[in-house]
């Protein structure tokens, strides 16, 4: 199966945000005027709809992601689950797993990256003959390329927790082979986008939890 959340991924946000358990403790402080993020006040509840592959096929889910305003200088953040990345709906799993799947080989294509491999296709919008195209990927790829600093965050509390980690090691080791980009600019997509998944395997490892499970780092680049 593709890599996604699911259904019960976002009924369990659903209930959190239903009993108010969404909270602002989490979030980084205010970067206009310095408040501590405990002090923030809910500011408005903004639908979303998510998409989430369900045996092959795309199927919309709707939840509310939650807005807290700075009650100091008025800015607003937005609480994103983990499943939820900015500007986007696909769920952060199948972005960042169709993008894991680009990366497998250096001769995967965009489309291959798409491919489920036991049955041998792509996932499909019901009753349409549309399915994802590769391109879709591409986007994805240069979208996660562009978190720099949520990959130097999480660099920073694995070096913190683990003076002796190989990560830095690996990430001055990474290389793009030369068949993946035509222009140095989309080389330094690539690159970007590697640097963050390597850094979230090294995450899971030694937090046991995603990147994007600790709020601090998830809206640092909200």
């Amino acid at each position: 199966m593709p890599p996604t959340a699911t259904i019960e991924d976002i009924k369990a946000y659903l209930e959190q945000v239903e009993k108010n358990q969404i909270t602002p403790q989490n979030l980084p402080d205010c970067k206009r005027c310095g408040l501590a993020a405990l002090n923030f006040k809910i500011h408005a509840y903004r639908e979303r709809r998510f998409l989430i592959i369900v045996d092959m096929t795309v199927q919309p889910e709707h939840a509310p992601l939650v807005r807290f305003r700075c009650p100091a200088c008025n800015k607003t953040v937005c609480y994103y689950p983990d499943f939820a990345l900015p500007h986007k709906h696909y769920t952060r799993q199948s972005i960042m797993g169709f993008a894991e799947n680009y990366f497998a080989s250096e001769k995967t294509t965009y489309q291959q990256a798409l491919m489920d491999k036991q049955q041998l296709s792509v996932p499909g919008y019901p009753d349409e003959e549309k399915s994802l195209w590769p391109s879709t990927v591409h986007r994805w790829v240069t979208a996660l390329s562009k978190l720099p600093q949520t990959t130097q965050t999480a660099l920073n509390l694995i070096g913190q927790q683990n003076p002796a980690t190989r990560v830095f090691r690996d990430l001055a080791q990474l290389t793009i082979a030369s068949g993946k980009y035509k222009r140095p600019s989309r080389k330094k997509h690539l690159l970007g986008c590697l640097r963050l998944l390597v850094v979230e395997a090294f995450f899971k490892v030694t937090f046991n939890l995603s990147i994007f499970t600790n709020l601090a780092i998830h809206c640092a680049f909200a």
